[in-house]
């Protein structure tokens, strides 16, 4: 078991529902020519990886692709499925009872034919886990893990141990965040959370 690992927690760049400020959990976009230019400069920031996995959509995989063309694909890394929701902007929705319903209460609210904040939280959580659980002793270089906002930030939240919305850190399309993790007993401690951007 290691003692102390860096993840980079890697935003996809940005895709035409991106642009738009529509919800994309499950639609399946590649990314825009913007979100590949993203990538691109994002990428000479970024270490080599000795391990680096995707989330299984396509706007992931080309991301993942452009930092590393081995990366291992693992569908729990998807983002939160926002269910009849996904694909629509905020003035669509915003006169929807079921929405605003929702809008008020994400965590114990469920979108209609959507997942529930927990499932979402648990499989996220459960995924982190398993990386962790395996990851030997001699792990020196850095793991990259390419995903979606949603993801990065129940992670960002569950290590920092915040209480506030997970909605309060800011990650955008085509940035990271570096962290760094120490092993202390049978717990996981944040010592650095570094926001990475492509500018």
């Amino acid at each position: 078991m290691a003692d102390c690992v860096d993840f980079y927690l890697i935003r996809h760049g940005e895709t035409t529902s991106n642009q738009e400020r529509r919800y994309i959990g499950w639609r399946d976009e590649p990314l825009s020519d913007q979100g590949r230019r993203q990538i691109n400069l994002l990428c000479r920031k970024l270490p080599p990886f000795g391990r680096l996995f995707s989330s299984d959509l396509t706007r992931c995989t080309e991301t993942a692709g452009k930092v590393d063309d081995r990366f291992q694909v693992d569908r729990a890394l998807r983002e939160y499925h926002f269910g009849d929701f996904d694909g629509k902007r905020y003035a669509e929705l915003n006169k929807n009872s079921e929405y605003q319903c929702w809008l008020n209460d994400m965590e114990n609210v469920t979108p209609p034919n959507g997942e529930s904040f927990s499932t979402f939280r648990s499989r996220v959580l459960k995924f982190m886990g398993r990386i962790l659980d395996c990851l030997g002793q001699d792990e020196q270089m850095p793991v990259g893990i390419v995903t979606h906002g949603g993801v990065i930030r129940t992670l960002l939240q569950y290590f920092s141990k915040q209480t506030n919305s997970m909605w309060e850190w800011s990650i955008d399309p085509g940035e990271a965040y570096h962290l760094k993790l120490i092993k202390e007993g049978d717990e996981w401690i944040l010592l650095q959370a570094e926001r990475i951007t492509a500018s």
